[in-house]
């Protein structure tokens, strides 16, 4: 009888230790939530040909990380197109810009203060023309 109490009690504890590895290894690490925010500006010719400037900033932003793009889309210039990351502390992001202008590759630390209506971006040197407040949109 104390055979078949100690067994049993054997069993019993190594049945519980398994139960206990079993709920420890589906328990699921929380996924931090990825937000989108989109802004543009769009500047048509005055003379109605259908053609417009464009500029567009698009955020991606992953707990206290930020990263994104940042293009200025002239109709008949050379273009700037961009990425970024950075952090964000409440509304503003400093992140390291780089792009492609003119076919020269270029880099700048910026800052993007949001609210609910527009993205002001600033940085860089003021002849990189990187300064820009820029209209919440929908993302696409």
């Amino acid at each position: 009888m104390k055979n078949i109490l100690y067994y049993l009690c054997c069993i019993l504890l190594i049945a519980s230790c398994s139960t206990k590895k079993e709920e420890q290894s589906t328990d699921t690490t929380e996924v931090e939530e990825e937000k989108l925010l989109c802004f543009r500006n769009e500047y048509p010719f005055e003379d109605n040909s259908g053609k417009m400037d464009v500029e567009e900033l698009t955020l991606v932003i992953t707990g206290d990380q930020v990263t994104g793009i940042y293009n200025w889309l002239p109709a008949e210039k050379d273009q700037r197109t961009g990425k970024f990351t950075g952090s964000i502390n409440g509304n503003t992001i400093n992140a390291k810009y780089t792009f492609v202008q003119e076919g020269v590759e270029g880099s700048a630390d910026i800052v993007i203060e949001t609210d609910n209506n527009k993205a002001s971006v600033s940085g860089g040197s003021p002849e990189l023309g990187l300064q820009a407040d820029i209209k919440k949109a929908d993302c696409k």
